[in-house]
């Protein structure tokens, strides 16, 4: 299994390692960042007006490189700004973040990504979808690809890294795609004095945020799985 696993990451070249760190690298991020919460949550809360600054730069860095998941940055935000200020605020980081790893991996491995689309049907049409037709159309697209669950926040800049898609359309699709599920983390975010679930300030309201949330990224995942079929079928 495992050599075979090998195998296969090193025919994609330097796609491999960035693909399998993709994959590895959020998961990993936020077993960290739960663990040593306490260390340094404090001193993140006491930064006074530096605390803005070093929130949006933290986001886009960490998020942008994939060692943390977007989730993170919008539980964070909404502990530390409350709901409101924290979905801003961590739209504006998810958004650099976007930028970032859109960017980086635009100039890394757009070739090697292609021809390994080329033998992939489904990613290929969707792909073709993304680079035809007009802005607002892209733009569409895009924030349905990142409606769904299914496509991890790396992995999409991965895939927009290899279309034609100018930065502003692609940031566009990226904040309207991902605005429900920041908005339903961070508003649990607010809920919480720690990062720690047992210690949500309304028990009630923290549960209903879970369950709402879980229904709205059911419902999200249904359309868009429905949506992006029909696409590939008539692509």
């Amino acid at each position: 299994m495992f050599p075979e696993l090998r195998s296969r990451i090193a025919q994609l070249g330097l796609l491999g390692p960035i693909a399998l760190f993709m994959v590895l690298g959020p998961a990993t991020g936020a077993v960290v960042l739960a663990a040593t919460g306490k260390l340094w949550l404090a001193g993140f809360l006491g930064l006074g007006v530096w605390k803005v600054p070093v929130f949006l730069s933290l986001t886009a860095v960490l998020a942008g490189l994939s060692l943390v998941p977007t989730h993170a940055a919008s539980l964070l935000g909404g502990m530390a700004f409350g709901a409101f200020g924290g979905i801003g605020l961590a739209l504006v980081g998810i958004a650099l973040a976007a930028w970032l790893g859109f960017s980086l991996l635009r100039k890394l491995c757009r070739a090697r990504a292609l021809s390994i689309l080329s033998q992939r049907p489904q990613l290929e049409a969707i792909h073709r979808e993304l680079t035809a037709g007009h802005m607002l159309r892209s733009i569409g697209l895009l924030a349905l690809i990142r409606l769904s669950p299914a496509m991890p926040f790396s992995a999409t800049n991965l895939l927009m890294s290899t279309t034609g898609i100018g930065l502003v359309p692609f940031l566009a699709g990226s904040v309207l795609g991902m605005s429900p599920r920041v908005v339903a983390v961070a508003w649990i975010g607010s809920t919480l004095t720690e990062l720690d679930w047992s210690q949500a300030s309304d028990r009630r309201l923290f549960y209903l945020g879970v369950v709402a949330t879980i229904a709205v990224l059911w419902v999200l995942r249904g359309i868009a799985k429905r949506a992006l079929g029909q696409m590939t079928r008539e692509a």
